[in-house]
């Protein structure tokens, strides 16, 4: 009788370790899938990254060449659709996830810009004044910042 109650003792405590071995594998298996899946989303927004930081420069070209559009040009059809064909492109970089930095009026932030030059006596100081090329983020981090002119007061 003893025989069969020590026999029973060593199998329920081979039960419970199976089913504790059980339950961490699971949990390790739960955790690989987690940091599966973490490190595949990485990785798309890395490539998506990449490749609108390869884009920005045509559709910075793009604006700059409608900046310099001919007034006698301004209504012109193939103009407009330059226009268009720009928003367009602008849209789907947005759709994307890419938001402009914006910087009109704003006071200069050295996480989003980037000084490229100060000016004296134009606005307040550290205000920025001049937008030289745009920057952007995407999904909340900064992919390129924003170039700008910002005020400066002298202490003289």
């Amino acid at each position: 009788m003893e025989k069969e109650k020590k026999g029973k003792g060593k199998k329920e405590n081979r039960e419970k370790e199976l089913e504790e071995l059980l339950k961490r594998v699971q949990a390790d298996f739960v955790n690989y899938k987690n940091r599966t899946e973490e490190a595949r989303i990485n990785l798309l927004n890395q490539a998506s990254r990449d490749t609108i930081l390869k884009m920005l420069p045509v559709l910075d070209n793009l604006e700059r060449a409608l900046k310099h559009t001919p007034k006698e040009l301004s209504k012109n059809e193939w103009v407009t659709g330059l226009t268009h064909i720009k928003n367009q492109f602008e849209n789907s970089l947005k759709e994307e996830g890419l938001e402009i930095i914006e910087t009109s009026g704003k006071e200069f932030d050295h996480n989003l810009h980037e000084a490229i030059s100060f000016i004296e006596g134009k606005g307040k100081d550290g205000e920025i004044v001049e937008e030289y090329e745009k920057g952007y983020t995407l999904y909340g981090q900064v992919v390129r910042p924003a170039k700008v002119v910002v005020s400066k007061i002298s202490n003289i």
